[in-house]
């Protein structure tokens, strides 16, 4: 089992949908970079705490651009200790950047993807709805990508 190195914006995602318990299910270790913790809200910091996630900060430097949480995640992906996680993240320049060096990359779609594969989830058309009911922007990319992945079919996720 891999590790994963989460950002703010897909933990988010995690959180708003109720999936942050399967995280140590399907990864050996899950990662929080103190950024992405300092910027997430209250309640999610709770789970964070509830689910003993490891909180660091990066010893690498590499990316300096990017918003602090997606920076730090990268960088700890360049650590010695952390070398071959993945890096959750959703943001595209991130994702590209993280290409470039070798660092993988899954983003929350991939997350519920994997899910939905797993058996753990019926469907994901439920935590589409409640991203959606949050008022997350959905990528529409990611969207369709999830989709193909579990067969599922298009019109059950248009918003109504």
């Amino acid at each position: 089992m891999a590790i994963i190195i989460c950002d703010t914006s897909s933990l988010s995602k995690l959180f708003i949908t109720r999936t942050l318990d399967n995280l140590p299910e399907l990864f050996k270790a899950v990662v929080i970079p103190r950024a992405v913790y300092e910027e997430s809200i209250p309640a999610l910091r709770v789970e964070i705490d509830k689910f003993n996630f490891l909180i660091e900060s990066p010893r690498t430097s590499m990316f300096v651009q990017f918003g602090k949480g997606e920076r730090e995640a990268l960088n700890l992906a360049l650590d010695k200790e952390f070398l071959g996680a993945f890096v959750l993240t959703d943001d595209r320049k991130a994702i590209n950047a993280a290409a470039r060096v070798g660092i993988r990359t899954i983003t929350a779609f991939d997350f519920f993807a994997a899910l939905k594969l797993t058996n753990r989830i019926l469907s994901t058309q439920c935590l589409v709805k409640k991203l959606r009911s949050a008022g997350e922007g959905i990528n529409e990319y990611e969207l369709q990508r999830m989709l193909e992945k579990t067969g599922e079919k298009l019109g059950n996720f248009k918003s109504k």
